[in-house]
């Protein structure tokens, strides 16, 4: 092969292609991957901050509430388990009226002795859009009385069913607290 011959630089490109390629290989895939993660990670980062900055927002309004602490404001109306239970049913009816739920059922649960209280539950079940199931959390975190979620399912109704108002099915046990022994 003669120095400047197409041959030798066909040989000289294909040469430099695997150089090149090579170094791809040695530098560039690591380095891609490095920025991959980091990108990563930033995105991960900013979700974290977005959270801390919900979390001292909250952290606000709990001191600002603090600040006007009332205890008997913190838990539901009743000097009886029924009329308590009564209470925590019309609170929520109203909820979801305001963020236009529709109730399928509620059942009051018994009520139970914690410490000095009494807690006062119901499981319900209602429908709501993802804005009404939005609103409803909100406004049960937010208000008063104090209303504790637990056991919180959330399902979409059947795909079948298109356009529907409210696609969400959703169960929630609730429990508020009145203060005083069993009666």
């Amino acid at each position: 092969m003669k120095r400047g011959s197409p041959l030798s630089r066909v040989a000289a490109g294909l040469l430099l292609v695997a150089v090149v390629a090579l170094l791809y290989a040695i530098v560039g895939l690591p380095l891609q991957s490095a920025y991959r993660e980091a990108n990563a990670a930033i995105g991960n980062a900013r979700l974290a901050l977005a959270r801390l900055e919900d979390g001292a927002r909250r952290q606000a309004r709990i001191v600002a509430s603090l600040d006007e602490f009332d205890g008997q404001a913190l838990m539901i109306a009743g000097d009886t388990d029924g009329n308590a239970t009564a209470a925590l049913q019309s609170l929520f009816q109203e909820i979801l009226e305001t963020h236009r739920a529709e109730l399928v059922s509620i059942e009051a649960l018994p009520a139970v002795d914690v410490a000095a209280f009494r807690a006062i539950r119901l499981r319900v079940q209602f429908t709501a859009g993802h804005a009404g199931l939005t609103g409803v959390v909100r406004a049960l975190e937010d208000g008063r009385p104090v209303v504790f979620l637990d056991n919180l399912t959330v399902s979409a109704r059947s795909s079948r069913v298109v356009g529907v108002e409210r696609p969400l099915d959703v169960r929630v046990e609730l429990t508020a607290f009145r203060s005083g022994g069993a009666t």
